[in-house]
């Protein structure tokens, strides 16, 4: 039997859990029947007031490493924490509300032994009660450019390289309350590519205390500045060149009327020319993927 406190794990789980007593102990049994064995479990209790901590003491399980924050610090900061602790060559994202299947850490960690040009690695998820099955983008290069818009992966099913975090300094920014992941993997973007495996290894919980849902509008600023700072970032654009207004209607996939269909198509002509001096996505790509956005929302049929 490998004894798993003297050398460090292949992969370190890391789960902030707050207030998650309905959910976290299906959660961390998950993660405990996983097929994969070499792992550490790194379970930051942010100061919950309900159950969850009684119910995180109830397991037993050797691999967990509990630690109880003293003031509440929020998701961002605790996950920042755990990934400090986190011993392992691979980090894989948890949260305290969703399920991961069984062989997800057997899979992920055998797909970045194979793919080392890739630093972050996500799967395809199930959202629950619902059964919907959203699809991902699985071409890195498309990915890459995806990001432009919006997050192109699933939080909770990541496994990133320590390496990477270590090696360029990548951490959660937390004053992006909302949307830290998003811009985590915007960054990390710049050193190495991210996938998507095309196989559902999480299911995702859909509820209505989740922030994508209680959080909605202030998740959509917080991600808007992540879209304008990627242009003026990755493509060198200066703040004054940029029709904010006009970019985040076509980024956000809403409805663009007639009139400014002219200066839309002229935007996105100025946003491929720019990459071209930049080289920063892959030309044939950044301009299928811009005008697939505008497509979308000219047909939303909003007139003047």
């Amino acid at each position: 039997m490998i004894n798993f406190s003297s050398r460090p794990p292949s992969v370190s789980v890391v789960m902030p859990v707050y207030n998650s007593e309905k959910f976290v102990s299906q959660a961390v049994q998950s993660i405990l029947d996983q097929s994969f064995l070499d792992f550490e479990f790194i379970i930051i209790d942010d100061c919950s007031t309900d159950q969850s901590r009684e119910i995180l003491e109830s397991f037993r399980d050797k691999k967990i490493k509990l630690v109880r924050q003293q003031n509440k610090t929020g998701q961002y900061v605790c996950r920042n924490i755990g990934m400090k602790l986190a011993r392992g060559k691979y980090i894989a994202v948890m949260d305290a509300d969703d399920i991961s299947l069984p062989q997800r850490l057997e899979k992920q960690y055998a797909w970045l032994e194979n793919n080392p040009e890739t630093g972050i690695c996500g799967t395809f998820i199930q959202i629950i009660p619902f059964q919907f099955r959203p699809i991902f983008i699985t071409d890195p290069d498309l990915v890459k450019v995806a990001f432009i818009s919006n997050n192109h992966c699933s939080h909770p099913s990541l496994m990133i390289r320590n390496e990477l975090l270590k090696k360029y300094d990548l951490r959660y920014e937390e004053t992006i309350i909302y949307a830290a992941d998003f811009d985590l993997c915007v960054r990390a973007l710049r050193y190495s590519k991210i996938q998507n495996i095309p196989e559902i290894l999480v299911y995702y919980r859909n509820h209505s205390e989740q922030i994508s849902t209680a959080k909605f509008s202030e998740q959509q600023m917080y991600a808007d500045k992540i879209r304008i700072n990627q242009l003026i970032e990755n493509l060198s654009f200066k703040l004054i060149e940029i029709p904010v207004e006009q970019h985040l209607l076509l980024m956000r996939k809403l409805a663009i009327s007639v009139s400014q269909k002219e200066d839309v198509m002229k935007w996105i002509d100025r946003i491929v020319k720019k990459n071209m001096e930049t080289g920063f996505y892959d030309g044939n790509k950044l301009s299928w993927y811009l005008n697939q956005l505008a497509n979308v929302c000219f047909s939303k049929n909003c007139t003047t």
